[in-house]
């Protein structure tokens, strides 16, 4: 993607997705928010913008991996100082208004043929449903999305809840459809013994 600032979208989308982060959080990131744990664990450590609730998240690889490239980016273009040593610099930049990192972001699905509208919220939504897929504990994915309360989480529950519905729907379906096949071939089998037996006392 040669556009710059759809490229930028693009991965601060992929960054929620694996990290929950809602846009005004990753608008206002900053390096000094990254830590590191005893046993080499990168972590984010940050209030949520939105409702000032303390919320940590273990980086996965490739959000760590973006905050690399995003770092290595903006040392480029630093002369007199490194961006690792400037913790007050942010990770994401530079900034545009919501309505430009919609259209940008807008680029972005269209590049990659999704007909579904991407937003920042989709992917906060996401990483809490993969979460949960994960086995994670709902207390845990709280925590790491900042929630004030489980409550706010039960939503990606609900819609965990909702697809094991389906797919248990989906292998009844696929059941019911090999118990009917398995029954036609039965009453066929039925039929060509009831055959030969007639012919037999014919």
């Amino acid at each position: 993607m040669n556009d710059k600032e759809a490229e930028l979208a693009r991965l601060m989308f992929i960054f929620s997705c694996f990290t929950g982060l809602a846009i005004s959080d990753m608008e206002n990131l900053k390096y000094k928010h990254i830590q590191t744990a005893a046993d080499g664990q990168m972590y984010i450590r940050k209030e949520r913008q939105k409702t000032k609730v303390e919320f940590i998240v273990p980086l996965h690889p490739i959000a760590e991996a973006i905050i690399n490239y995003c770092r290595k980016e903006q040392a480029r273009n630093e002369e007199q100082q490194t961006v690792k040593e400037k913790g007050d610099s942010l990770v994401f930049q530079p900034h545009r208004s919501r309505s430009v990192m919609g259209k940008n972001l807008s680029i972005v699905d269209k590049a990659c043929g999704i007909r579904q509208r991407l937003s920042y919220h989709m992917a906060r939504h996401t990483f809490g449903t993969m979460c949960l897929s994960a086995g994670i504990p709902i207390e845990s994915i709280a925590k790491m999305m900042g929630h004030a309360s489980i409550s706010s989480t039960q939503i990606y529950a609900q819609v965990t809840d909702n697809k094991i519905s389906k797919d248990m729907d989906r292998l009844i379906a696929k059941q019911s459809a090999k118990d009917k096949e398995t029954m036609e071939r039965e009453a066929f089998e039925l039929l060509d013994t009831s055959i030969c037996k007639m012919e037999e006392t014919a």
